[in-house]
C-alpha cells in the first residue's frame, strides 16, 4: 500500500531520547535519530520530546512556514545563513563540510539549546 503526505507532518519512532526542535535522521529500519550534521541535513525537525522507542512528529523540511530550531552555542543573527550542525543543531556554516540551509529569522544569544526560528534555505 502506498500513502501520500500533504501537511509536512509525520509521525516516527524515536531510537533513543531525542530533544524537540532538533534536525532528525531517518534511520533504515524507520526510526529517527539525531542529524549528523555537515552535509547530512536529516529529513526535518522534531516538534516535541522523544522518549527512547517514543513516537513524535516530525516537520518536514518540504512543510511550508518556518522552523524553529536548537542551536549550539552559537550567537544568532537574521538574515544570516545557518547549517545543520553535529547533534541536529543549528550552527555556524563551514563551507561545503556544513553547508548553508537555513536563514535565521530572530536574533538569539550565543546559549546553547537556544530555541530559535529559521526559514529553511533547502
Amino acid at each position: 500500500m502506498s500513502s501520500q503526505n500533504d501537511s509536512g507532518f509525520a509521525t516516527f519512532q524515536a531510537s533513543g531520547a531525542i530533544s524537540a526542535y532538533k534536525a532528525v535522521a531517518l534511520q533504515s529500519d524507520g526510526t529517527i535519530t539525531p542529524a549528523a550534521g555537515n552535509a547530512a541535513l536529516g529529513i526535518g525537525i522534531l516538534q516535541e520530546d522523544a522518549a527512547d522507542a517514543g513516537y513524535a512528529r516530525v516537520k518536514l523540511w518540504t512543510a511550508p512556514g518556518t522552523f524553529m530550531i536548537m542551536a549550539t552555542n552559537t550567537a544568532i543573527t537574521p538574515a544570516t545563513t545557518y547549517a545543520i550542525v553535529t547533534g541536529g543543531f543549528a550552527g555556524v556554516v563551514n563551507g561545503t563540510f556544513a553547508p548553508a540551509s537555513l536563514i535565521g529569522l530572530q536574533s538569539g544569544v550565543a546559549s546553547n539549546g537556544i530555541i530559535v526560528e529559521f526559514l529553511s534555505a533547502l
